[in-house]
């Protein structure tokens, strides 16, 4: 399957939380669009030789911008476009394996051989809890990024 194709999982995890926080029926197209966008440009920027921290940030701002312009189009909060479309940005698999390090340390023994595979693990939890708090940083300032810097919108 085509790697570019699997940008479209997007849309339905998109849509899920659309329906979940009671979008009105007529935003969910925009949402699951913005969300493949977003999802589109965070993996352009990796395929480009950049980090996934800078990739989320790129796909964080598509993503508020094109929320900012549909609101307006559409007389709607930028929220309701936003937000559903960010949640399939979050770093799940990297939080996962942030706790299964920290589990691993718990059940480790005090045996001197054991004590080396606890500075892995710990190592190891550290970088992915690290990673995926950039990430949602990065997801975070993306999405506000237009109500930051661009003018406010007159109504």
């Amino acid at each position: 399957m085509n790697a570019w194709l699997l940008e479209l999982w997007a849309a339905p995890a998109a849509l899920g939380f659309a329906l979940l926080f009671n979008v009105p029926p007529r935003s969910l197209i925009a949402c699951c669009t913005l969300a493949v966008l977003g999802h589109a440009c965070r993996k352009a920027v990796v395929v480009l030789g950049g980090d996934i921290v800078l990739g989320t940030l790129f796909g964080g701002v598509v993503i508020g911008i094109a929320a900012e312009w549909w609101a307006k189009r559409h007389r709607m909060i930028p929220t309701v476009y936003s937000i559903s479309a960010a949640i399939p940005m979050v770093p799940g698999t990297f939080m996962y394996k942030a706790v299964q390090g920290l589990l691993g340390i718990a059940n480790i023994s005090k045996l001197p051989a054991a004590q080396e595979n606890a500075q892995l693990l710990l190592t190891d939890a550290s970088i992915n809890a690290v990673k995926a708090s950039m990430i949602l940083l990065a997801l975070a300032f993306g999405i506000a990024a237009p109500i930051l810097f661009l003018p406010p919108r007159r109504d």
